[in-house]
């Protein structure tokens, strides 16, 4: 029910707000203060319902009610508002046509009571008439010729100037088609159709000057002047009646049977046109739906999810059509497969968002520093490829290698980190290195292995040697793995020297492949390809059986060994390997205070909370940890004093150059002053010289190892320099001599 306000007093208007306000069902279409300003709101508004003060200011309550009666086609209901009494005022608004007449400094209910009474039923299952009459999509549409033919046949059938489909909204009757009638629709307060929403068959009013619920509505009185109404309800299969086919007249009469019947007949004709046009609806959206969910897969099938470039399905088919092309015109065709450096440093440390937001503003950079021909794609983790198509020369491709690779090197702020990520690019050329799509990322990926082998940070253009070293390595790693189990791995050992009286400190365990076909292969041959292979894990284990092993036989001959050192991988940090420490030691009646695990700086980074605990609790169990080749890596000094580490192993490059190079002599002092300092003892590696040993002495480091004190020895060359009386006093040369 739309309603004016008419009401000269802020304070009653405002009251008069919120009291309307809190009624479903009713809204306030606007509000006036003088008696001109009302009538034209009265005018442009057509409300269902004025509530009109009886005193205005300028002007008059009882003058605007003759003025909107006098108006031709304007009649809404009016309800007059005072604080006078009753009489002779209540007399004079009826006559001049008031429906009513109410004290607004009283009670209000009866106000109330009377809106509602002209509110018009509600059928119960309302909710879903709606959902389903909003469902059809045709409230508010254009003219429709289909709708409009019925209308008219139906006004001709019944012999009324008007006929009309109607559809009922929450707060309206909206015409879909109509004849014979302007306006496209009304209030539902004030509509006949609202009423014959509650049954299944014709409702209709012969005059509704006598029918007590239409005698004083808008649409009587005023325009379009209703006397005679029949409306067959639309009634879908599922029960909803979502408004009326009707007919209208000026004239009071009724319908003989046939008009009823073709009404209904009619009727039945606006459900199957609905009907139809859910149908091409739903079917509309089905179509809709399936190419979303088409172009979806499609999305899913040929993009990284992460950051928007093509994928490997997605960069296999460019290849393919890029070869074809390059067939045709006689041209190059470059691929560049970049592997990042250091990705997994930033997962552990800064956590895997980090991680995500890096690839995707790498992927980023690299779309911006190729051309609009070429194709970036991400093949998976820190790996990405771009295809290169119409070169003339290999050294194109490699300028563009050059150009990705100081993109890649360029810092990158990150989340309020400055962060420095390395790469390496492996280069492939069509058709120098390759004629098909396999050859070519093959190709472009061992290229991509040799400049990370070569130190990173740079490209490589494939080279027909490298196929040889990748056959060879796959040959190693079919033979590791069987290695680990033939017996194949032995252990070295190279003391560990107390620098202040020559005394034994421990021995570092070093394992040796005795391979069959290559002879005794060293650990720089292998490890690498265990740790890619996920053959660290048994290796480790291995070695630490074997190591553990040794120390058991020296203690049941005597030999007195303070501690034997073994190299942990950071792949080997998972929770499991306390339980196989564990096991080890009890397995060979060796107390936890003479092992020690060597660990490299890289992998105290490695999952910060995760290592933590794991070395926590090998501390508890008497395991000491050492960090070796301190110095070169990225570690933090507060991991170092965070982290239960016993022992430093300063690298041995800062001890190449002890003896005369004072650079390394600082940085060597820094290192030991530091470790000192947070009660660490420390270790210097790779002491070949009297000069170094003399240095690290008066720096003050505990133990050295080196080629000084001896190379790396079996374990018989071993055990047999431990039984020498000078054995446990470490005098130097000694181990190299039994060794001859």
């Amino acid at each position: 029910m739309r309603i004016v306000i008419v009401e000269d007093s802020a304070l009653v208007r405002d009251h008069l707000l919120a009291l309307l306000g809190a009624q479903p069902g009713l809204e306030v279409a606007g509000y006036a203060a003088g008696e001109d300003e009302a009538l034209r709101l009265i005018a442009a508004q057509r409300p269902d319902v004025v509530l009109l003060d009886l005193a205005l200011s300028p002007g008059s309550g009882l003058s605007l009610l003759k003025r909107v009666r006098a108006t031709p086609g304007l009649a809404p209901r009016m309800l007059m508002l005072t604080n006078q009494p009753a009489d002779p005022y209540e007399a004079l608004c009826i006559a001049a046509g008031a429906d009513g007449y109410f004290d607004k400094c009283g009670d209000l209910n009866l106000l109330l009571a009377k809106l509602a009474s002209w509110m018009p039923p509600v059928p119960l299952n309302e909710p879903a008439r709606s959902e389903r009459l909003h469902g059809l999509q045709i409230l508010d549409t254009p003219a429709d010729e289909s709708f409009d033919a019925i209308a008219r046949l139906a006004a001709e059938v019944a012999h009324a100037p008007i006929g009309l489909v109607s559809l009922v909204d929450e707060r309206r009757q909206w015409f879909e088609a109509r004849a014979g009638l302007e306006g496209t629709q009304t209030s539902r307060t004030a509509s006949f159709c609202a009423h014959a929403l509650l049954g299944d068959g014709l409702f209709e009013v012969e005059d509704a000057w006598l029918d007590a619920r239409f005698a004083d509505s808008p649409l009587v009185r005023g325009e379009p002047g209703v006397r005679f109404y029949a409306g067959m309800p639309l009634v879908m299969p599922s029960g909803e009646v979502l408004g009326t086919l009707c007919v209208i007249d000026h004239q009071p009469r009724r319908l003989d049977d046939k008009q009823r019947f073709a009404l209904a007949v009619l009727a039945r004709s606006v459900i199957i046109e609905l009907e139809l046009r859910q149908r091409v609806q739903e079917l509309e959206s089905e179509v809709l739906r399936r190419h979303e969910a088409e172009a979806r897969i499609m999305q899913l099938a040929t993009r990284d999810a992460l950051t928007g470039l093509p994928n490997r399905a997605a960069l296999m088919d460019r290849l393919h059509q890029g070869i074809k092309q390059a067939q045709r015109k006689g041209t190059m065709l470059g691929v560049l497969f970049l592997d990042l450096d250091r990705f997994k440093w930033i997962n552990d440390t800064l956590g895997h968002d980090a991680g995500d937001a890096m690839l995707q503003a790498m992927a980023a950079r690299l779309s911006g520093v190729i051309r609009e021909s070429d194709t970036v794609a991400r093949l998976g983790g820190d790996e990405f490829a771009v295809i290169l198509p119409d070169l003339h020369r290999v050294e194109d491709a490699e300028s563009v290698a050059a150009k990705i690779l100081d993109s890649v090197l360029a810092p990158m702020n990150l989340r309020g980190h400055s962060l420095h990520v390395g790469g390496s690019i492996g280069l492939a050329v069509y058709p120098q290195q390759g004629t098909s799509e396999e050859a070519l990322l093959r190709h472009a990926d061992l290229a991509m292995y040799h400049a990370k082998e070569s130190g990173g940070n740079r490209y490589q253009v494939f080279a027909e040697q490298m196929n040889a070293r990748a056959v060879e390595r796959m040959m190693i790693e079919s033979e590791l793995r069987q290695a680990i189990d033939a017996g194949e791995l032995e252990l070295h050992y190279q003391p560990q020297i107390a620098l202040a009286g020559q005394g034994l400190g421990g021995i570092e365990a070093l394992v040796r492949w005795n391979h069959p076909r290559l002879g005794q292969l060293a650990p720089a041959r292998f490890i690498q390809l265990a740790e890619d292979t996920g053959l660290i894990w048994p290796l480790g284990l291995r070695v630490l059986d074997l190591a553990v092993a040794q120390m058991a036989a020296w203690q049941r001959e005597g030999l007195a060994v303070p501690r034997i050192a073994v190299n942990v991988s950071p792949a080997q940090l998972r929770p499991e390997l306390i339980g196989e420490i564990e096991s080890v030691l009890q397995r060979h009646g060796v107390a936890a205070e003479r092992l020690e695990i060597e660990l490299t700086e890289s992998a105290l980074t490695a999952d910060g909370p995760a290592v933590n605990g794991l070395l926590q609790a090998l501390r508890r169990m008497g395991v000491s940890i050492a960090v070796d080749d301190f110095g070169v890596g990225y570690s933090s000094l507060t991991l170092l004093r965070r982290l239960p580490i016993s022992a430093l192993k300063v690298d041995r490059s800062f001890v190449t150059e002890l003896a005369w190079n004072r650079q390394d002599v600082a940085i060597v002092e820094a290192i030991l002053a530091m470790a000192h300092s947070i009660g660490l003892r420390t270790i210097a590696e790779g002491v070949e010289q009297v000069e170094q040993k003399v240095a690290l002495s008066v720096l003050g480091c505990q133990e050295a190892q080196g080629y000084l004190y001896s190379k790396p020895l079996d374990a018989a060359a071993t055990t047999a320099w431990l039984r020498t009386p000078a054995g446990c006093a470490g005098d130097d040369g000694r181990l190299a001599r039994v060794a001859a």
